[in-house]
């Protein structure tokens, strides 16, 4: 079979939650189909590393674009009416190179990798969604909480329609967390098909015997917060956890740091290095290191949508995590072992002064279990199925010039 793949984002290195499971959803389905990548890249060396997919794609395309120019176009689309994030991936170009490959390849599916590539698949060709969030569910808490919340509300109205009417029309849509998969079938056209495709880990990499040595972290005790820190959630996340949460540790254990770690840090984030105790690292070349070593790993999102990584990585190298209540939802009725809710600053603060008291080490029984519930291979599973079962029908007829998403 020859399997179109649409990503808003290079699918390479897998050094972020989107990036992560693109690529481990690009590698499964090259194990048994030919993959023809085509996706954005944000820079000419996004787009160097998208090539490097060569060695598992039949073919590949990547668009680098400017996204602040593109953000600028969209927000003329949006007042026009249409989804800001939906515009923002909008491209004459790419539309073109894949009404150009579908002429000359006879592709059997499509999958779109986010919501936004939908309007990119080409018509006459079954498409397969994963969708991965319910993202309109996240602009309505949005609105709740930041200021000009009405646009926010104004967005989400607009996604949420358009969630809705991609789910109709693809054969199968995939999210990645049971609360995510509840909420779109609960809102979804009743024909539409919704599976729930949880993210998986690489245990093999997040092993607690091939931790590298950082010098640095070696005589120091700290909490570490790992994530993307130009994301709204983590930024929120970060200066709540400091400003709330962590003076009352540092009162008890003065010795105790706060590392925010993380590609990208904004400003808000930057100016948390102003409080004592709080350093704010950046990205850095390795976080294996910072997830094994912390005396805490914490996950404080007050906003939390779909499977966080960072989690899934410290359960996977034996670690607890102190998570919030909207964390925790994510995981649906079973909150995997080894993620503790804490419902509140004090909660939060005596439960790490409990976890700084012991030296950092492995858990087997909570990397045995999260193994058993986040393979990438048998998470992927529903994906790889619904392909097989393509397989049975019969040849598409033709594959159209013209775009039947919209």
């Amino acid at each position: 079979m020859d399997i179109l793949f649409l990503s808003h984002c290079v699918p390479n290195p897998p050094n972020k939650g989107e990036k992560i499971r693109a690529r481990q959803v690009v590698t499964r389905l090259a194990e048994r189909c030919r993959v023809h990548l085509v996706c954005f890249a944000r820079s000419r060396a996004e787009a160097e590393a998208a090539q490097e997919l060569r060695d598992r794609c039949a073919s590949v395309y990547a668009e680098v674009r400017s996204f602040t120019h593109s953000l600028a176009w969209a927000g003329v689309r949006f007042a026009a009416g249409d989804s800001l994030y939906v515009a923002l991936f909008r491209s004459r170009t790419m539309r073109a190179y894949v009404q150009e490959l579908s002429r000359r390849v006879p592709l059997s599916a499509t999958v779109a990798y986010a919501l936004p590539m939908v309007s990119h698949a080409p018509s006459g060709v079954p498409m397969l969604l994963d969708m991965q969030d319910v993202d309109s569910e996240k602009w309505f808490q949005y609105a709740r909480m930041r200021r000009f919340g009405f646009l926010y509300e104004i967005e989400a109205r607009r996604l949420r329609a358009r969630e809705l009417r991609s789910a109709g029309q693809a054969v199968a849509t995939f999210l990645t967390a049971r609360q995510e998969t509840a909420l779109l079938r609960s809102l979804a056209p009743s024909t539409a098909v919704v599976e729930c495709m949880e993210n998986g880990v690489d245990f093999d990499y997040f092993h607690p015997d091939r931790i590298p040595r950082v010098p640095d972290l070696a005589c120091r005790r700290f909490i570490a917060f790992v994530g993307t820190m130009d994301y709204y959630p983590n930024i929120d996340a970060a200066s709540w956890f400091a400003r709330e949460v962590y003076p009352a540790i540092r009162r008890h254990e003065p010795s105790l740091e706060f590392l925010v770690v993380g590609n990208h840090p904004a400003k808000a984030v930057l100016e948390l290095a102003r409080i004592p105790g709080v350093s704010v690292t950046g990205g850095v070349p390795d976080v294996r290191p910072y997830l094994a070593g912390a005396r805490a790993l914490v996950t404080p999102l007050r906003l939390a949508r779909g499977i966080q990584n960072k989690v899934l990585e410290g359960l996977a190298l034996g670690r607890q995590v102190c998570a919030t209540a909207a964390v925790c939802r994510t995981f649906g009725e079973e909150v995997p072992p080894g993620v503790i809710r804490c419902d509140s600053p004090a909660e939060f603060a005596g439960t790490i002064l409990g976890c700084a008291a012991r030296e950092p080490q492995c858990d087997p029984d909570i990397r045995d279990h999260t193994r058993r519930r986040f393979s990438w291979r048998r998470n992927l599973e529903p994906l790889v199925n619904a392909l097989e079962a393509m397989k049975e029908t019969a040849p598409i007829a033709s594959h159209g010039e013209a775009y039947g998403h919209t």
